[in-house]
């Protein structure tokens, strides 16, 4: 029996005022998950393959795919590993000390839907590893010239990444964007940094700074506005939109769209979906500093909707917590979900991914089919993973009907820590 679920909905008129409507909702049951094909795209037992949500990814149609991943070598020892413990692999994504900082954004391409990822079609976009010196003198070329490239064609692909400079006992992350014109087979040389709206540093001097995952900016209908949204990571934080007029160049701040007013945690792993009807919807995950119960918005993955091109945007509302006996034998620490990445269906349906780190730790989504007013209950779509160092999928439906996903996975292979960390693909059907 369908769960009966109230929600109130507040969505912001002209200023900042905002009307309230409380809908009594039923959660649709989960559709059927078929032709479930789960594959390889990169492993290899030396390497630490992780993180795909952070890199870039597009589908281009025609079965061509690219899709990339933070990429360094790892010997899965158990005392030390080039200097950083991996007693916990929690240490292992420390960005001071962990596998980030000798990582290569490496990009595959598949031709073939996702089948295959010839090695030739490999490409390094950004290297974490050179040097400080080389770092500030590729981030800072303030007067470089630019290239002029329509970022509305088709071919056209961003990757937004994170550098990191050391400061004393510290390090100061930059948040910066690189262009390709040709569907990331080159890049362009001089980045646009990317900056927080309340500048550098805190009152207090600390530093702050903008984060930005890879979900495909949105290009809006007037071909000259460009979308994208980076996470506030302060306490409290969460999803901003910035936009461009500019072809990408330059980006600026635009609005927030959700912050955790009582300082308990904060809002991540944004992404930003145009619909059809010129709503946009932005999709978020809530991380509790307090715990990891899921209880409404808390620890739960949300939506806010905006009307008007980004400027303002509803109160968020959780779309998930119903269904999630589909996991079986529930149990043990971790997070219910992580990194979630929406997509919009052909057929108009909204299909959310996510990453699970509870066991059984895995894949997998919740599907709306009324335009996210009523979202089904929980779906697996795979359940087999040895670690919760696992997710950040990335995905689309390609021309065929079959909905694609990548992502960071964990088998039993012989290596330590629940095995080696490497690049998995599913690929499936829903009815």
């Amino acid at each position: 029996m369908a769960a009966n679920v109230v929600l109130l909905l507040a969505f912001p008129l002209a200023g900042s005022a905002r009307t309230e409507q409380t809908v009594n909702l039923t959660t649709p049951q989960a559709p059927d998950v078929y032709d479930l094909q789960h594959s390889t795209i990169h492993h290899g037992k030396n390497w630490y393959c992780a993180h795909p949500r952070m890199v870039t990814f597009k589908y281009f149609g025609g079965g061509e795919i690219v899709v990339g991943h933070n990429h360094a070598l790892c010997d899965y020892r158990e005392d030390t590993d080039a200097g950083r413990s991996l007693k916990l692999w929690g240490a292992w994504h420390d960005r001071r000390t962990g596998y980030y900082t000798q990582a290569k954004v490496l990009l595959q391409r598949s031709l073939d839907g996702g089948r295959t990822w010839a090695e030739e079609n490999e490409v390094i976009v950004y290297d974490e590893g050179i040097s400080s010196a080389e770092k500030r003198n590729f981030l800072y070329q303030q007067d470089s010239p630019r290239e002029s490239y329509d970022m509305f064609r088709p071919e056209a692909v961003f990757f937004f990444g994170q550098a990191y400079l050391p400061k004393e006992r510290d390090i100061i992350p930059v948040c910066f964007a690189l262009r390709s014109p040709d569907k990331g087979a080159t890049w362009e040389k001089v980045p646009t940094i990317i900056k927080h709206p309340d500048g550098d540093k805190n009152p207090d001097g600390d530093y702050i700074f903008v984060l930005r995952n890879c979900y495909p900016v949105v290009r809006m209908p007037d071909r000259q506005t460009l979308l994208a949204l980076v996470v506030d990571v302060k306490p409290g934080g969460g999803p901003m939109v910035y936009s461009s007029r500019d072809q990408g160049v330059t980006w600026s701040f635009l609005n927030h769209v959700a912050v955790d007013q009582s300082l308990p945690g904060r809002f991540t792993y944004e992404g930003l979906v145009l619909l059809p009807s010129g709503e946009l919807h932005c999709y978020y995950l809530h991380i509790s500093s307090e715990d990891q119960n899921v209880q409404g918005v808390k620890n739960a993955i949300c939506m806010s909707v905006s009307k008007d091109g980004g400027k303002h945007w509803s109160q968020g509302v959780p779309i998930v917590g119903d269904g999630r006996e589909c996991w079986k034998n529930p149990g043990g620490p971790g997070v219910d979900y992580r990194s979630p990445w929406p997509i919009l269906l052909k057929d108009g349906r909204i299909l959310v991914i996510f990453g699970r780190r509870r066991m059984p730790m895995g894949i997998g989504g919740v599907l709306s089919s009324n335009g996210g007013k009523t979202w089904s209950k929980e779906f697996v779509i795979r359940d087999d993973a040895s670690s919760g160092d696992i997710g950040y999928p990335v995905g689309a439906q390609l021309d065929d009907g079959r909905i694609f996903t990548a992502y960071y996975y964990t088998l039993p292979d012989g290596n330590k820590f629940g095995g080696t960390r490497f690049i998995a693909s599913s690929s499936f059907r829903l009815r």
